[in-house]
């Protein structure tokens, strides 16, 4: 900054004797002064006692700069801390009420904390351009009161509509209005930590599962005590009430089993889990493997006597359209044929069927819980041979038996399916009472009257037998997936339990922080503040005196200048032009900042 220049003292008595004695416009590299002493010689006797005061002319120009800087990193500062307290908020559950009240006192305490502190720093920036301005040339005392006033909304706008549009007050309107804008802070940083539902996520709960080996014995079978005191052990009869009721209900049905959601489920969960039981091994029968040596043969799986019309008031012949067997615990054989009422001709049709085995074989279940509903599914995960023949009937020692609880299953499996139905040529009825099957998901069987089959001596019912059409014409694939649906049944039984890896919707909300949103909200307050910031610092070290436009200080300007008292009694004194202008103390050490009127004034 240049060297002050001291006003000539011949100018002193035309500032004395008018009411609009001024000076010419200065440059902005230029600094008018006076000394005190000259420029109102009625208050030389306070000049002592005004020193010792702190004042206006007084204020520490390091004092302001370090207030600035102070206020602006202090504002970074709280900004930093506010990303910091949401990044810890951010993921965790919303809790009670009363954690809710806190957490948003918390979250607006810091964008209002940072909005305060930038305010402040940037009104005092304000005042160091406005004393700046004022001194750079002439101005309407009007426009003067504005831009030395507190920054508001009708002021930055009032200074606009009074500013003659001149660049240099444009200027100072930009720096205003971005000051205003720092209290939006308050408004927009508080949004970037949300209340939203919690996100579904993957996490261990314990959850039940299937463990036959650690089923007793006593539990799942009728078994008899067998053999002397050294050689004891449990000889199976038979699969006790209980799992004959649990499978058959579960084989009879054509709904899945289901079971309690484990704890920490929430609205919806999905997990997977992995158990050993029997399984089916199935392979499709050709129509030679069901009639080996003819539909009448002693070795048909599906006996169809000669059809003879003129004979079928004779003996009574039996049509057999479904037939499971089993010679053995483990294999199993189901052929059918389809049957639509009257005679059955077996060369119209073309037999199905299937040859099983019981199979060791490990199961992978998956179930959802959702709504609160459930809906679960199991199938062969991985193969591992083929459950002995003779399973089961030497139990042993034991108090649990894995062995034994397979056998039950596959026992009770085939009395469900073990049987026979036929369609009875006498008295034109198809017969199903030999077999539980009709009853399973696998079949459809139907009847139903037909009335125009006089010919025959009608009417006649009509029998309907096919393959449910969910199957899709796969027999394999159903019963398969019956006997898993048979072993998921045990789930409720609480064998055992295991972690499993939980997809979770949780019924809950949690805190969002969109860091992203803060990260792009602070840096444009910031950015516009630093501008505010660095040019305040600028016209700061440029005037070497820290403004103050408080009523102490505006009193202590104008009281040297009996222009501006003359001034105040036109009606027109707000279109007075001021300007300031730096006093000296006698001493040439202090500075002061005095307003004078222009004496190109004229009302």
């Amino acid at each position: 900054m240049d060297e002050s220049l001291l006003i000539p003292l011949s100018r002193l008595s035309s500032l004395q004797s008018s009411a609009f004695g001024g000076y010419a416009p200065m440059s902005e590299d230029s600094v008018e002064s006076k000394k005190l002493e000259n420029f109102m010689p009625h208050l030389q006797h306070r000049t002592n006692e005004t020193a010792q005061r702190p004042h206006f002319g007084t204020a520490s120009q390091q004092r302001g700069l370090l207030t600035i800087s102070s206020l602006f990193l202090l504002a970074v500062t709280v900004a930093c801390m506010n990303h910091v307290a949401f990044s810890q908020l951010d993921g965790t559950e919303t809790g009670s009420h009363t954690t809710q009240f806190w957490v948003t006192v918390l979250k607006n305490i810091f964008p209002t904390t940072v909005a305060i502190l930038l305010l402040i720093g940037l009104k005092i920036c304000l005042s160091q351009i406005a004393l700046y301005r004022i001194r750079l040339g002439s101005s309407p005392l009007a426009l003067v009161n504005l831009i030395t006033s507190p920054p508001t909304v009708l002021n930055t706008v009032s200074i606009l509509f009074k500013s003659s549009m001149r660049a240099s007050i444009l200027w100072f309107t930009l720096l205003a209005a971005i000051t205003q804008a720092v209290t939006l802070t308050s408004i927009f940083i508080p949004g970037t930590l949300a209340v939203a539902p919690t996100p579904p996520h993957t996490q261990p709960l314990r959850v039940p599962t299937i463990d036959f080996s650690v089923v007793d014995s006593e539990l799942s079978s009728e078994v008899v005590e067998t053999g002397g005191p050294t050689t004891f052990q449990w000889d199976f009869i038979n699969s006790s009430q209980r799992w004959q009721q649990l499978i058959l209900r579960t084989a009879l049905s054509n709904i899945a089993p289901t079971w309690d959601p484990p704890a920490g489920c929430g609205s919806t969960c999905t997990y997977t889990f992995s158990y050993l039981a029997p399984a089916l091994n199935c392979a499709e029968l050709s129509k030679k493997d069901i009639w080996p040596s003819g539909t009448n043969g002693s070795d048909s799986l599906l006996s169809f006597p000669e059809y003879n019309l003129s004979v079928f008031e004779g003996p009574m012949l039996n049509y057999f359209f479904y037939n499971s067997s089993f010679s053995t615990l483990t294999p199993l054989e189901i052929a059918f044929a389809l049957l639509r009422g009257d005679f059955p001709n077996p060369a119209q049709w073309t037999p199905r069927g299937v040859h099983c085995t019981y199979q060791n074989a490990t199961y992978k279940a998956t179930t959802t819980f959702s709504n609160n509903t459930q809906s679960s599914s199991t199938g062969v995960k991985e193969w591992h041979g083929p459950i002995s023949a003779d399973l089961g009937i030497a139990v042993g020692n034991s108090t649990t038996n894995m062995s034994l609880a397979f056998l039950n299953i596959i026992q009770s499996v085939n009395d469900a399916l073990e049987g026979n139905a036929y369609f009875n040529g006498g008295y034109r009825l198809a017969t199903a009472q030999g077999t539980q099957a009709f009853y399973t998901p696998l079949f459809n069987f139907t009847s139903r009257s037909i009335q125009n089959l006089t010919s025959l001596g009608g009417p006649w019912t009509a029998f309907y037998f096919s393959l449910s059409s969910t199957l899709g014409g796969n027999l394999s694939a159903g019963l398969q997936s019956l006997l898993g649906n048979v072993t998921l049944a045990f789930v409720g039984e609480e064998m055992a339990s295991t972690h499993a890896d939980v997809y979770v919707t949780p019924n809950s909300t949690q805190y969002q922080y969109l860091a992203w949103r803060l990260g792009l909200i602070f840096p444009i307050f910031f950015g516009g503040s630093l501008v505010v910031v660095d040019y305040g610092l600028f016209c700061l070290r440029a005037s070497g005196i820290t403004a103050i436009f408080d009523l102490e200080h505006i009193l202590e300007m104008t009281a040297a200048s009996t222009g501006l008292h003359q001034s105040a009694v036109h009606p027109q004194f707000g279109s007075a032009l001021v300007k300031g202008v730096f006093v000296c103390e006698p001493d040439g050490r202090l500075k002061r900042v005095a307003l004078d009127v222009d004496r190109s004034t004229d009302y």
